[in-house]
Formats: C-alpha cells, sequence, structure tokens
C-alpha cells in the first residue's frame, strides 16, 4: 500500500509539466525560459537552503511538505523539487527545444509512473529499484515518444529507453536531474549526422 503522502508527492512531481509545455505554448523562445527558469531555481534553492537554517521557514515548509519528503531531503539535501529546477534550465540550454521538452516530460511522467508501479508492485529488485517500475516507466515514455512528433521516432524512443535506463542506475544524482539531461544527450547524438 502506498501511503497518501507519497501520492501527492507524485501529483507534485506531474505539475512539473508545466515547464516543457510553458516552453512549447507560453515561454517559447529558450533564453527567456531559461531566464526565468533560473529565476525560480534560485528562489527553490534559497527556500531549500532556509527551510534547514531558518525556523520559521522551517516551520511552514514542514506543515506543507515535510510528511511528502525522502529521508535524505530532511537531512539538510536539496529536494526533488530544487533538482527539478536545475535539471530543466540545464536541459533546456544544452538541448534543441523538441530534445528539451520530451526528455522534460519523460523526467514528469515516465519518473512518476515508475516510482508509483514500483512501490505498489515492486517485488523484482534491481539496486534500489524494481523491474517492474522500470517497466512502467519505459512503457509510459514509449507511449509518449510515439506520440510525440517533433522528432523522428527512433531518435523519441532512444530518450525514452535512455530516460528509464538511467532511471533505473544507482547514479548518485538526483533522477530529476539526470533523467531529462541524459535522455537528452542521448536524442542529441542521435540527431547528430555521422
Amino acid at each position: 500500500m502506498i501511503p497518501l503522502n507519497e501520492y501527492l508527492r507524485k501529483l507534485i512531481h506531474l505539475f512539473n509539466l508545466t515547464i516543457p509545455f510553458g516552453y512549447m505554448y507560453i515561454v517559447p523562445e529558450k533564453w527567456m525560459m531559461v531566464r526565468i527558469l533560473v529565476g525560480l531555481s534560485i528562489v527553490f534553492l534559497l527556500v531549500d537552503i532556509m527551510r534547514h537554517r531558518v525556523p520559521i521557514v522551517k516551520n511552514i515548509f514542514g506543515t506543507f511538505f515535510g510528511s511528502m519528503l525522502r529521508g535524505h531531503e530532511k537531512d539538510g539535501k536539496l529536494t526533488g523539487a530544487t533538482w527539478v529546477m536545475f535539471g530543466s534550465v540545464l536541459t533546456i540550454m544544452l538541448f534543441s527545444k523538441p530534445v528539451a521538452i520530451i526528455a522534460l516530460i519523460f523526467m514528469s511522467i515516465g519518473d512518476t509512473a515508475a516510482g508509483l508501479v514500483g512501490q505498489r508492485f515492486g517485488k523484482h529488485k534491481i539496486w534500489d529499484k524494481s523491474w517492474e517500475g522500470f517497466f512502467a516507466g519505459l512503457a509510459v515514455c514509449i507511449i509518449i515518444a510515439l506520440n510525440f512528433k517533433m522528432l523522428p521516432l527512433h531518435i523519441s524512443m532512444a530518450g525514452a529507453i535512455t530516460a528509464m535506463v538511467i532511471e533505473l542506475l544507482p547514479i548518485p544524482l538526483d533522477d530529476n536531474f539526470k533523467i531529462p539531461l541524459g535522455a537528452g544527450a542521448i536524442m542529441m547524438m542521435f540527431m547528430t549526422p555521422i
């Protein structure tokens, strides 16, 4: 049984979709989007620092988000939300617009599916994840790739597979950071003519 606070965390994780969809429809200019996200990243980082050092911020943050935090987030490390911002800034800066958008969608939806299915049905562990979660996230990312027409299918499929392989591997970086950057890098590599 997955606790309610985990569903709330994943619901907030799905709000990350405002970044790729905002880039697609609201702020289509790359460097304007980067400036907005850098500003938001600074705000998220400051809140993350203050929630450990300023008692009133700690109390307010704890009231609203405390039950959703992972152990390492409580122990002084950055929250997943701050890593989303950092990963989004770099993904949009480094990659073409279609690649950045789909990589960020993989991170938002694929990682959410992998986490929920892995926690609920994961019986076959690999490192600290499960095969059930991996295949659920992969299926969701493949569905996204099949419906995302801004890139050739083989490129989005390479990104989908990479996103979930990176989510599975025990790389000591937050998934919200490593998934879009890894998937984006592979898709850009496939776009480069040999």
